[in-house]
C-alpha cells in the first residue's frame, strides 16, 4: 500500500503553528487584561477609603486644610479611575481582536483538516479498488492456467 501524501499538509502545519501563536497570544492578553482590572480596582478601593476619610475629616472638629487635601486627592484619583477605565477598554478590545483572529486561523485549519480527512478516505478507496483489481488479475490469471492445463 502506499503512502498518504496530503498536499496542503505543509499549509495545514502552517495553519496550526498560527493558531497556537495566537492562542498564547490570547493568554497573554487576557493576563494583561487582568492586570488592567486589578488596577481599576485598587483605584477604585482607594477611592473608597479616601471617601470614608473624607466624611471622617468632615464630621467632628472641622480641619480645612484636611478636607482640602483630600478633595483633591479624591479628584485625583477620579481622573486615574477614567483613565484606568480606558486602559480597561482598550485591553478588552484587543482580546476580543486576537480571539477573532483565532476563530478565524480554527476555522481555516478545521477546512483544511476536513480537506485531508476527505483526501484520505478517498485514498483509501483508490487502495481498495486498486487491490480488489490485483485479485481479480490474479484470479484471472489462475483460471486462465487452469483452462490451459485442462486443454
Amino acid at each position: 500500500m502506499a503512502a498518504f501524501k496530503f498536499r496542503l499538509q505543509s499549509f495545514l502545519r502552517l495553519k496550526e503553528q498560527l493558531e497556537k501563536n495566537a492562542k498564547n497570544e490570547l493568554g497573554a492578553a487576557v493576563m494583561k487584561l487582568e492586570e488592567e482590572k486589578a488596577r481599576l480596582r485598587a483605584i477604585e478601593d482607594n477611592i473608597d477609603l479616601t471617601m470614608g476619610d473624607f466624611r471622617k475629616a468632615c464630621q467632628g472638629i472641622i480641619q480645612p486644610e484636611k478636607i482640602k487635601e483630600l478633595k483633591a486627592f479624591l479628584e485625583y484619583l477620579h481622573t486615574e479611575r477614567e483613565r484606568q477605565e480606558v486602559n480597561v477598554k482598550r485591553q478588552q478590545e484587543n482580546v476580543d481582536k486576537i480571539r477573532e483572529k483565532l476563530v478565524e486561523i480554527m476555522k481555516e485549519r478545521k477546512v483544511l483538516e476536513n480537506l485531508r480527512e476527505k483526501e484520505y478516505l478517498q485514498f483509501l478507496k483508490e487502495e481498495e479498488r486498486k487491490e480488489q483489481q490485483r485479485v481479480d488479475e490474479l484470479v484471472s490469471f489462475k483460471e486462465a492456467a487452469k483452462a490451459d492445463k485442462t486443454s
